[in-house]
Order: structure tokens, then C-alpha cells, then sequence
């Protein structure tokens, strides 16, 4: 959700909102009858000012989820009924322009933004997939499509901070390992041989804490939140620690850095090794977080250099 206005499902996909009360189910029921209902056109002006009033309902509830520091809590569901009562009454007037093409898009925009705002309710922010932002989502570039719209400044600036705070969760991202206490990234590969013969996986990376209070060892950070494996024609191995032939000064240095404590804040970078069980299969990292009961955040796959 670099973008917020294409709303990125990557990211927004971190949001798990489950079904609860929501102003969207009185919607039909507070419509006029059809048999009273003056159809009128809609013009591609007057879409665009209804996108735009709709959009904003949008805005305050991704700015307070943003400051509740993605906890739902009271606030956040206060702005969600609001804004839901909003976009209730806007689907209510929009009525007398039933059947035409800029109706459709615009009330299906308001539909599902009402469902996404009805869903806040009572749960939290977690990793797993949301249809419900994916129907804005799509209902959005709809609008987009058909009304030539370019972006709306106060949901794509919400929906950025949003952005901001949610990258910050634990989770996989590219070859990046956020965890709750430390960040992983793996900078670069190569292979040497092993001093027993065979080859090993050498693996640099930079280690960043991101804990408050805590000294963390980035060697023991990534044993216990790293798993490495590699698949052969006939099985999936688990990886040992590497043990390479030949050394070398940044090799010391770097092996040093990855065995002393980090200081909250602080990022360095280090290097580790891993004996391979093969020279064909590319190597997986099972992620998890040693800090929330070893929850899984994601695979990483390393092709094998050269290969």
C-alpha cells in the first residue's frame, strides 16, 4: 500500500476485520419505494463529488487506526459508525439517479465501503487476508476507470501513515524478517567450500533492533528465528551451521559483529554460513518470532549463486 490510492493488497491484507453491526444492512431499507423514485442522470462531475464525499469517510478511520497504533479500539469503531452512518445517508440520496452507469459505481464504491467499516468492529489488526479491503479495492479502481479519476489527497495521505505503521508489523516482506524485537535483511549470497569438503551457503545480512529496552545477539536471533532448509530429489533437509575452508579479515569482522549484543536502535551488519546438502535446489528460510511463541511470519527463498 506504498500507493494507498490503488490501495496495494499487499499490504493492506494485514488487516483482519471480522462481520458485526453495521449501519450498511439499512441501507435498502430506508430507500424510497422505485414506484417513487424520478430517475435522473448522473453526471461524470457529480460522480466525482460523491466519490470524493465518500472517500473521506475513509480518511479518519485509517488515521485512527494509525494513532491506536493498529488496535481497534473504541475510538476506531466510533469513527467507523460514523463514518458508515455517512455513507448510509449518501447511498439514501443517490437514489433518484438509480440504473444509471455513474450510480453503479458510486453505490458499489458506498456498498463496500460499508461493509469494510461494519466489519471493524471488536477484533484487531493481524496478518491475515481481508476480502472485505480487497472489495473496496477493487470498487475503487472501478471508480477510477470510469470517472478518470487521479487520487483523493486526504484518503491517500491516511491511508500512507496507515501504510507506515503496518509495515512495522512482524512479517516477511522481499528477503526482510521483521520480528517483534529485531529486523533481518539478507543483503547478498555466494558459496564456499567447506572445510570437511562439500560447500557452504555464506549469507550476509544486516540486523537492526527494534526492541525498546532489550541487548539482542543477532547470531542467536537468526538460529532461533530462521529456519534453513533445502529440498533434494528425495527430501527436505534441514540446514547445519556452516564451517567454511578459508577465512578472511571481513569475514572475522563481520562473524564479530554478528556474535556481540545490539543496542535498541542500533543496526549492524554480519555474516553467517550454512552447509548446503546440495549444489542444485535453492534454500528456504522458514521465518517465525521467538518473542510471540514462535508464530510463523513467511518463507524467504535463496537461489543458489551462479545457479
Amino acid at each position: 500500500m506504498k500507493k494507498f490510492l490503488t490501495l496495494n493488497i499487499a499490504v493492506l491484507t494485514v488487516l483482519t476485520l471480522t462481520a458485526c453491526g453495521s449501519n450498511r444492512n439499512n441501507t435498502s431499507n430506508n430507500q424510497p419505494s422505485s414506484s417513487t423514485i424520478t430517475k435522473k442522470n448522473m453526471s461524470d462531475e457529480q460522480a466525482k463529488l460523491e466519490y470524493t464525499k465518500s472517500a473521506e469517510q475513509l480518511a479518519p478511520v485509517f488515521q485512527s487506526i494509525t494513532d491506536s497504533n493498529l488496535k481497534l479500539n473504541d475510538n476506531v469503531r466510533l469513527t467507523a459508525r460514523n463514518a458508515d452512518k455517512q455513507i448510509t445517508i449518501y447511498n439514501n440520496k443517490l437514489v433518484k439517479y438509480k440504473q444509471n452507469a455513474n450510480y453503479k459505481v458510486i453505490k458499489n464504491f458506498n456498498d463496500s465501503i460499508a461493509t469494510y467499516l461494519g466489519d471493524i468492529e471488536g477484533k484487531t489488526v493481524s496478518s491475515s487476508y481481508n476480502t472485505d479491503i480487497k472489495k473496496v479495492s477493487d470498487t475503487n479502481k472501478a471508480a477510477y476507470s470510469k470517472l478518470g479519476i487521479s487520487y483523493n489527497k486526504k484518503l491517500s495521505e491516511a491511508g500512507n501513515a496507515m501504510n507506515a505503521k503496518i509495515s512495522q508489523l512482524p512479517g516477511v516482506s522481499g528477503k526482510t524478517i521483521r520480528t517483534t524485537n529485531y529486523t533481518i535483511t539478507i543483503t547478498s549470497t555466494e558459496t564456499t567450500p567447506h572445510f570437511e569438503g562439500g560447500t557452504d551457503l555464506i549469507v550476509y545480512y544486516t540486523f537492526k533492533n527494534t526492541s525498546k529496552n532489550k541487548n539482542i545477539e543477532p547470531t542467536e536471533s537468526l538460529i532461533e528465528g530462521a529456519h534453513f532448509t533445502q529440498e533434494s530429489k528425495t527430501s527436505i533437509n534441514d540446514l547445519d551451521l556452516g564451517n567454511p575452508s578459508k577465512d578472511s579479515d571481513e569475514w572475522s569482522s563481520l562473524e564479530k559483529a554478528a556474535s556481540q549484543k545490539v543496542k535498541p536502535g542500533a543496526e549492524v551488519k554480519c555474516m553467517g554460513s550454512y552447509e548446503l546438502d546440495n549444489n542444485e535446489y535453492p534454500v528456504k528460510i522458514q521465518a517465525t518470532d521467538p518473542d510471540n511463541n514462535d508464530a510463523k511470519l513467511g518463507t524467504i527463498t535463496l537461489d543458489l549463486p551462479n545457479n
